[in-house]
């Protein structure tokens, strides 16, 4: 009787633990909204084009005084390259994510640019940062780990996150002791510039009682500096938590965007936003933002918003 008045303690203080874990997220985001400008729901179209400037702009190391609360959660602009098809939506997870457990982004910020997105993708969609998401938004998508550098996630195991097959060199740097920029250039020269090689920070929250999750984000951006030529022509690569199939009431969607000069991702974009808004409960509008990205190191991305772009306007909404 005893031992199971014990395991049925042991399996309820887990259970609290996890419960306090969660709540505490969102009193950290409900205190840094209460000091911090709230934002307009929902946005209009120069609102967002404003907000993403902001959030680009906006170098932080963390989102607190205490520097806890990892960088992503206030700043930068998170974003996906997608492509447009009638045979599925672009803001649903492709099969390859829902076996591996993870989803590729990109992060954009002052001091974390690149030229072009990955697999020269010229459309895609914004993440709102998850701090600054419109109340009922689902944000509990953990950002699980930060390469400097594209790191061919769909070829390593632990949801992208960890081990690029045949290259244990290639693990989660602070599982190898990796804590600081320095560190990870020093192992990246190393293996010979190797992205097989590259080591990624562990960001997840379920192990930000191991390591300083906030740190360790900011430290893969500082290493972006590390390599700047060469991280300015590839970009970097985070990977989040597969979320469900048919999520888009929900999701933090800020925008649907094409990178500057290309037709064609302009067509894909505006046909994101038709298909988000013919699938979304009341017709959900998001607005198309033209992402103007740096041609030299020395240049920072800009955020357009045209009504010209958009396939509805936002006054047309049902």
């Amino acid at each position: 009787m005893k031992k199971t008045i014990l395991l049925l303690s042991v399996i309820l203080l887990g259970f609290m633990c996890q419960a306090t874990y969660a709540r505490s997220w969102d009193n950290d985001k409900e205190q840094f909204q209460a000091m911090s400008i709230k934002r307009a729901t929902p946005n209009t179209g120069p609102e967002t084009a404003d907000y993403l400037t902001q959030d680009y702009m906006n170098a932080a190391k963390g989102c607190d005084d205490d520097e806890h609360l990892p960088a992503f959660l206030c700043s930068g602009v998170m974003l996906r390259g997608t492509n447009y098809s009638a045979s599925y939506h672009s803001w649903d997870p492709s099969p390859q994510s829902q076996t591996s457990g993870g989803v590729s982004f990109s992060y954009l910020r002052k001091d974390s640019k690149y030229n072009k997105l990955a697999y020269g993708y010229v459309n895609g969609f914004v993440f709102d940062p998850f701090f600054y998401a419109p109340d009922g938004k689902y944000t509990d998508i953990d950002v699980m780990c930060s390469f400097p550098i594209d790191a061919s996630t769909d070829n390593r195991v632990d949801k992208g996150c960890g081990e690029y097959t045949g290259h244990p060199e290639s693990t989660t740097c602070q599982s190898q002791n990796i804590f600081t920029a320095d560190e990870w250039y020093q192992h990246y020269v190393q293996y010979s510039r190797q992205h097989a090689s590259e080591c990624g920070f562990d960001t997840s929250e379920a192990d930000e009682d191991t390591y300083n999750i906030t740190d360790g984000f900011y430290q893969s951006i500082l290493s972006m500096a590390k390599i700047a030529t060469e991280s300015f022509g590839t970009q970097n690569e985070l990977r989040l938590a597969t979320w469900a199939q048919g999520m888009q009431d929900t999701l933090p969607i800020e925008a649907f965007f094409y990178i500057s000069g290309s037709s064609a991702g302009l067509s894909s974009a505006k046909n994101d936003q038709k298909d988000f808004y013919n699938n979304t409960t009341g017709n959900m509008w998001v607005p198309v933002i033209k992402i103007t990205l740096p041609t030299s190191s020395t240049g920072n991305a800009t955020f357009t918003y045209s009504d010209s772009d958009q396939w509805v306007l936002q006054s047309k909404r049902k």
